[in-house]
């Protein structure tokens, strides 16, 4: 992987969310009715599609940055990270503030989310209008904007893109909640998805319209049953999937050929927080200069690897930081 290469040569639109994020660390998690005592982490500004824009930008690669800004108190602190990061901001949204959400890290190191919604689940037709799109770009979008009654309008978007721009999607988190009918139209676009083990089984039951199996726990799905059903369903609708197995790096399917391994960089892991909206910069970042997927990937993973091994969600690094990584992780 020739870092010397990491060129734009193709635009990354990013449409989604800036989000609030206060950091809590506990034990364990809270029981209804229960209380336990946390430590703040810190406040950053995250989000999905924020995360993956500051990484991006952090790397070179400056997007098209589709991300609402909001009229309040978040919406200043969201203004004020785009500015570090030289991300011109492009939309602002007239109505709502930006969302904001606590994230709690338990002694596993893994995060749970509750959440606040805001501007980033209200799209009009106005506000996709003003997204610059140049030919050819890449466009990326996260589920959790794919939801919401007010968010219809950049679905009916998505739908209506000509095929000149390719879709990264990551379904994420609130794919058991995002219309299936939905789901089986962007499919139809041949977009890249990336999943990771337990999203990759949740998309084989919404797809063919089978029961969700609430039983399913993160990290219990394991990756040689993830795998087999991935290159079933690559070569089933004939897209490319990235599939995330964490700590046993990633796995790439595409129709009619053999998945194709990409190992993990092992550190010392600090905590979760970003670490798939990071792997997508990675990947786009790769793609964007005209990488193959797995090389993408690969870059995907290294990227993911330094932000867990960092605290919270704004620990994307820059070209140089990846270039003294790789000299350590040949």
């Amino acid at each position: 992987m020739d870092l010397n290469s990491l060129t734009a040569k193709q635009p990354v639109i990013v449409v989604g969310a800036a989000f609030g994020d206060v950091m809590l660390g506990l034990d364990r998690l809270p029981q209804s009715g229960g209380d336990e005592i946390a430590q703040e982490l810190g406040r950053h500004i995250g989000g999905c599609a924020f995360n993956v824009a500051r990484a991006l930008a952090r790397v070179g690669n400056a997007p098209i940055n589709a991300i609402p800004v909001g009229n309040g108190s978040w919406g200043r602190e969201v203004e004020k990270a785009m500015a570090q990061e030289g991300l011109p901001i492009l939309l602002r949204h007239p109505d709502h503030d930006n969302g904001w959400c606590i994230a709690m890290v338990d002694a596993t190191k893994e995060r749970t989310f509750i959440t606040v919604d805001g501007c980033e689940q209200y799209w009009s037709d106005e506000l996709l209008a003003q997204i610059p799109m140049p030919s050819q770009a890449l466009v990326y979008v996260s589920g959790y904007e794919l939801v919401s009654e007010q968010s219809a309008p950049l679905r009916q978007w998505l739908l209506n893109l000509p095929n000149e721009y390719r879709l990264f999607v990551d379904f994420g988190p609130r794919l058991a909640d995002i219309d299936a009918e939905f789901i089986k139209q962007l499919l139809a676009k041949q977009p890249i998805l990336t999943l990771n083990r337990d999203e990759l089984a949740l998309l084989n039951q919404r797809v063919n319209n089978q029961n969700i199996d609430q039983g399913i726990n993160q990290g219990n799905h394991p990756a040689e049953s993830g795998i087999e059903e991935a290159v079933a369903f690559s070569a089933r609708h004939n897209i490319a999937l990235i599939c995330r197995f964490d700590k046993d790096g990633a796995q790439i399917c595409q129709p009619g050929f053999a998945p194709q391994p990409i190992p993990a960089f092992k550190v010392d892991v600090a905590d979760t927080i970003a670490a798939g909206d990071s792997h997508c910069a990675g990947v786009l970042a790769g793609l964007s200069a005209g990488w193959t997927l797995e090389t993408a990937t690969t870059l995907g993973n290294m990227v993911a690897a330094i932000v867990v091994s960092r605290p919270g969600s704004d620990g994307a690094p820059s070209i140089d930081e990846l270039r003294q990584f790789q000299a350590k992780h040949p």
